[in-house]
């Protein structure tokens, strides 16, 4: 199946599909194309249309593994791997030291273990979540004093509602929306992800891109509401006058709290490594601030549907292996 393969890869690749969704991609691409057929005793298999009843069969699995096993002696294991866990980045900062946070994107419930899971889509934190537990890495919370500790727990979980807010409105966006809208939204979590990622790099040279990942997400997000509610956008840089324009559109932050953010020309210097960028607490203040920025404006953009929804997920029935890495009977 060599052949095929390389050739069903090539065109998954110009589709940029994600290495781990192209094994089973291609494998139901072998079946479009009529490269293979399979009999399996009485029954015969040569209809694409059938295959989703097929997909927990034993010959299936085989023909997975097979093409699995061509991916990973193509690209490797951990290329293989990425992916999949979704979890949403932002950071934390203990005794003046800021640490990552990594929010899972979805609450998960256990239903089976290896096999049935339910995945719950919601507008902030579930029931029984503790945001310090997503800190990566960090010292022994137990161990601050008190005043100390409430301020993580407190920081940590609006982080990561502010976090799954956004993300919420990213994948409940109505299909019938304006999709430049949807773009904004995502623009607002992947700034705001890139600012923390380099806040936490612990690299002097990236506090200056991350005053610019911030100005962007601030921008990004006061836009969105612009847009969703007039059709259009500014196309402007200063956050003091977006502000102006977005409070006309319903959003409640006090225009004085943004009255020290930098110029639009001394980040963009700073985001080439230009000029003296204020440090890592100041950034972390304005990374903190603008959390509840971008919280203002999402709370003006409606979802497609209501928080707390779940999907009961089952784990890759058309794999040999479970979730748990146990051969299935």
């Amino acid at each position: 199946m060599d052949h095929w393969l390389d050739f069903i890869d090539r065109g998954l690749n110009d589709q940029e599909v994600p290495l781990s969704q192209r094994p089973l991609q291609a494998l139901m691409m072998l079946f479009r194309e009529g490269a293979i057929e399979v009999n399996a005793g009485d029954e015969r298999i040569d209809d694409p249309k059938n295959l989703g009843k097929s997909v927990e069969k034993l010959w299936f699995r085989v023909l997975f593994d097979a093409v699995e096993y061509w991916y990973v002696e193509r690209y490797g294991a951990p290329a293989m791997k990425s992916g999949g866990n979704a979890s949403l980045k932002g950071a934390q900062m203990i005794r003046e030291v800021p640490f990552a946070i990594s929010v899972p994107a979805n609450r998960n419930v256990l239903e089976e273990e290896g096999e049935l899971a339910w995945m719950y889509f919601e507008d902030g934190l579930g029931e029984g979540e503790d945001a310090t537990a997503w800190i990566v890495d960090g010292p022994d919370l137990s161990k601050l004093e008190s005043e100390a500790r409430e301020t993580v727990d407190a920081e940590a979980k609006r982080t990561a509602e502010i976090l799954r807010a956004i993300e919420f409105r990213r994948v409940t966006f109505p299909s019938d929306g304006d999709h430049e809208v949807h773009k904004l939204i995502q623009s607002t979590l992947t700034y705001l992800s890139q600012a923390a990622h380099r806040m936490v790099s612990g690299q002097r040279p990236e506090i200056g891109p991350a005053w610019f990942d911030l100005q962007v997400a601030n921008e990004a997000a006061l836009k969105a509401v612009i847009r969703n509610d007039t059709g259009k956008q500014p196309h402007i840089h200063p956050l003091d006058d977006l502000l102006r324009r977005a409070q006309q559109h319903g959003v409640l932050f006090e225009s004085s709290r943004i009255s020290g953010w930098p110029r639009f020309s001394d980040i963009s210097c700073w985001r080439y490594g230009q000029g003296s960028p204020p440090g890592v607490a100041r950034l972390y203040s304005a990374y903190q601030m603008s959390l509840e920025l971008v919280s203002a404006c999402m709370s003006q953009i409606k979802p497609g549907m209501g928080s707390g929804f779940g999907v009961l997920i089952r784990y890759t029935p058309w794999g040999t292996k479970n979730a748990l890495g146990e051969y299935r009977e």
